[in-house]
C-alpha cells in the first residue's frame, strides 16, 4: 500500500512538473535587448531599393559582438545602400543574428549613414528566428561610426570570413543596439 501512494505521489507530481513547464513555455517573455558589435561592409554589386525605388549598391555585413540576451553572437547582414544627398545614404535589408547556442534571430533593417561624419543609426524589427527564438518579436535601434582602421577586432572570438569581389574597398564600423526582444 506504501508502494502504491508513493508511486501515485511520483507520479502526480511529476505530472505537474510537466505541465508547468509547458505552461512557462507557452508563455513569452520581453527582456531588454542590449548589445556591442564590430564588423565590416562590403558592397559586392548593384541594386534596387525596395523602400525607396532608388538605384544603389548591395552590401554584405558580416559582424560579431555580445548581446545580453544572445551572448556572443555573429551576425550577417543583406542591404541595398542608396544616396538619397550628397552626404546622407539610407539602407534597407535584412540580418540574421546567430546566438552563442546557434539559435538565429531574423530582423528586417533600416538605416541612415552620414557620409560626412561616418555615423550611422539603424532600427531593427525582429521578426521571428529559429529555435527559442522561432516566434521571437521585438524593436531596437543600433548606432554608431565607420572607423579608419583596418579591420579592428574588439571581441576575441573568430566569424566566418567571405572574399567576394568588391565595388569599393571594405568599410569597418562599431555600434551598439538598445531594444528589446520578446520570445
Amino acid at each position: 500500500m506504501k508502494r502504491q501512494c508513493a508511486i501515485t505521489v511520483v507520479v502526480l507530481l511529476s505530472s505537474a512538473m510537466f505541465l508547468m513547464g509547458v505552461c512557462a513555455a507557452g508563455n513569452p517573455v520581453t527582456k531588454p535587448f542590449k548589445a556591442q558589435w564590430s564588423g565590416t561592409d562590403y558592397a559586392v554589386g548593384p541594386c534596387v531599393d525596395p523602400v525607396t525605388n532608388l538605384p544603389g549598391a548591395l552590401i554584405l555585413n558580416l559582424g560579431k559582438g555580445v548581446a545580453t540576451i544572445t551572448g556572443e553572437s555573429e551576425f550577417f547582414s543583406v542591404s541595398c545602400n542608396t544616396f538619397t544627398s550628397e552626404t546622407t545614404a539610407v539602407n534597407s535589408g535584412w540580418m540574421i543574428v546567430t546566438a552563442a547556442d546557434g539559435d538565429k534571430l531574423h530582423i528586417t533593417i533600416e538605416g541612415t549613414l552620414n557620409l560626412a561624419t561616418g555615423e550611422w543609426t539603424e532600427e531593427e524589427t525582429t521578426v521571428g528566428g529559429t529555435g527559442r527564438f522561432k516566434n521571437a518579436t521585438g524593436f531596437a535601434e543600433s548606432g554608431g561610426n565607420i572607423i579608419t582602421s583596418n579591420g579592428l577586432d574588439l571581441f576575441p572570438f573568430g566569424t566566418s570570413a567571405i572574399k567576394p569581389e568588391l565595388l569599393a574597398a571594405p568599410t569597418y564600423w562599431v555600434g551598439k543596439t538598445d531594444g528589446y526582444l520578446t520570445y
